[in-house]
């Protein structure tokens, strides 16, 4: 019961997502690559970048703990060389295509210079 009710109370203290600068936008949600916030969620200004570059910052996520900043890291370390490694393999898909195309050509041309013979 206690946890339901702070998990509500947790949501009133929340600011609302309203930026404050004179063209406002609805701010959009960035993932932190920071050492102390490793995959950390929050929302910021969409104009942060343009003219007076607005200041309006909210967490999404809780402080991540000590573990999740060494897993998150190796995890996206992990995936990053996935990542390489399917575009590795498909570029040696696409060279393999073009070889079996190229050898059925060319045995298309062998073949028909034999019927050429033959006859």
């Amino acid at each position: 019961m206690e946890a339901s009710s702070s998990s509500s109370a947790n949501l009133k203290r929340r600011p609302s997502r309203t930026c404050y600068c004179p063209n406002p936008g609805k701010p959009v949600l960035v993932v932190s690559w920071t050492g102390n916030n490793l995959g950390r969620r929050f929302y910021r200004c969409p104009n942060y970048w343009v003219g007076q570059k607005c200041k309006y910052f909210q967490w999404v996520d809780d402080e991540i703990c000590a573990r999740g900043k060494v897993f998150i890291p190796e995890q996206r370390h992990t995936i990053l060389r996935l990542q390489v490694e399917v575009s590795t393999c498909k570029n040696r898909e696409k060279c393999l295509a073009m070889s079996l195309i190229l050898a059925l050509v060319m045995c298309g041309i062998c073949f028909c210079v034999i019927l050429v013979l033959v006859v």
